[in-house]
């Protein structure tokens, strides 16, 4: 089972590097003109009743707009509107005709007449930057008991129009009368290669160390593919479905490793632009016994302070279907932490 799916995963990659040295040809914007032809490239914009767009085969083609029919981008397009108002979105043409502009910067898709468009201009585009967040949360107590509670956080995120990179990190830390209860740590990384602005594939891992889970080092490694449903500041959805090489080195039990189904989802949205609400589930189900699977949980409510702080609390489920001799199924956590964002 083990050689197959390393074969596979060697497959997998070599589409992989094969699919990124041709990204044009799936990637693109595409315009229908009145008469049926279809072109697709990357818009560069519209300037006095002209649509000038880049196939990747021919130079710089120019359209007149007024006989354009259909318009869909990838990618978000600056408008100008003739009462000058100014809009910022995915563009697309619904069934009338008009011109739909998305965004998630307004409440609703915006519907204008064709012959209200002054101009569309690609936006000025920054370099692609890491961002992210940095939370501690600590609890001292002592008297009638003596415990202590740490929990340090991070996450980090890069996305282009073509890919996506992510780090998490935790580590979580309880003392309670001169004995330590907890001690775990975890950590994620995962590449996300998009071949249309919804579709991509990942290749991931993760890993775990919990001395009271009796586990030295838990590794999760292997490749997918996703489906974003909405990508904006204000609301996120994903899911994902692959095979993963599932790993556990043990501090006393017998080591063991075997091959296993990955689905995730991952949910984030701002309540009110003041609470942000976040949950991710990944589920390890075993290819040979769907009753005996691995989950983990990650759900958190943020709230804004100032000046990039905020103050979140987080729920962590992990559920083990066949844990260690002596080793409960499930672990919850609780965090309040201080977090920073960058």
């Amino acid at each position: 089972m083990i050689k197959r799916s390393l074969r596979f995963y060697a497959l997998f990659l070599s589409l992989f590097i094969l699919y990124s040295a041709y990204p044009d040809s799936v990637l693109g914007d595409e315009v229908v003109l009145e008469n049926g032809d279809k072109l697709t490239g990357v818009i560069k914009k519209v300037e006095n009743g002209i649509l000038v767009i880049e196939t990747g085969y021919s130079e710089p083609i120019k359209i007149k707009f007024s006989k354009v029919k259909r318009i869909q981008t990838d990618k978000a397009l600056e408008m100008h509107l003739d009462g000058g108002e100014v809009l910022q979105g995915i563009v697309s043409t619904d069934d009338e005709g008009k011109i739909v502009v998305e965004s998630s910067a307004i409440s609703g898709p915006v519907r204008v007449e064709k012959s209200r468009i002054v101009g569309l201009l690609l936006p000025d585009v920054k370099p692609s930057q890491w961002h992210g967040n940095i939370s501690v949360g600590a609890n001292t107590q002592s008297g009638n008991t003596d415990r202590t509670n740490i929990a340090v956080g991070a996450d980090a995120l890069r996305k282009t129009e073509k890919d996506r990179y992510s780090l998490k990190f935790l580590y979580n830390y309880a003392n309670e009368e001169n004995n330590v209860t907890a001690r775990n740590y975890y950590g994620a990384a995962q590449y996300d290669y998009f071949f249309t602005r919804s579709v991509y594939g990942y290749l991931g891992i993760e890993l775990l160390k919990d001395e009271f889970k009796d586990i030295k080092l838990r590794t999760v490694v292997g490749p997918g593919a996703g489906y974003q449903f909405w990508d904006f500041p204000a609301k996120s959805l994903m899911f994902e479905a692959g095979l993963s090489y599932f790993s556990e080195n043990l501090t006393e039990g017998e080591d063991k490793d075997w091959v296993t189904a990955r689905f995730a989802a991952e949910l984030m949205y701002k309540i009110r632009n003041a609470v942000v609400f976040s949950d991710q589930i990944i589920i390890y189900p075993s290819l040979e016994n769907a009753r005996d699977y691995n989950l983990r949980n990650e759900a958190s409510l943020n709230s804004p302070l100032a000046a990039g702080w905020s103050l979140k609390l987080a729920n962590i489920l992990e559920y083990d279907g066949n844990p260690p001799e002596d080793v409960e199924n499930s672990d919850w956590y609780w965090i309040l932490a201080l977090q920073y964002g960058f």
